[in-house]
């Protein structure tokens, strides 16, 4: 995929990614963080999306999915401290 393309679907769904950002995290810093992990899983796998579903389908599992192991990452490191 061209990255116009990319930021083209990211543009449009950019709304999607910013509910799950604030759903899944607190404060404002954090919440950004994870906006810029969802974007590069979606970098990383866009080349995999099937077009069985509407791209906006695939945006947000791959949100959801991001979103969930960011907050285990978290659980664990707070479970060692």
């Amino acid at each position: 995929m061209e990255d116009n393309t990319f930021l083209e679907l990211i543009a449009i769904n950019q709304g999607i990614i910013h509910k799950i950002c604030r759903l899944y995290r607190d404060t404002q810093e954090d919440r950004q963080d994870l906006f810029q992990e969802i974007v590069y899983q979606l970098w990383r796998s866009v080349d995999n999306f099937r077009h069985q579903a509407k791209p906006s389908t695939f945006i947000y599992r791959i949100a959801i999915n991001t979103a969930i192991s960011s907050l285990r990452k978290d659980t664990t490191k707070k479970m060692i401290e």
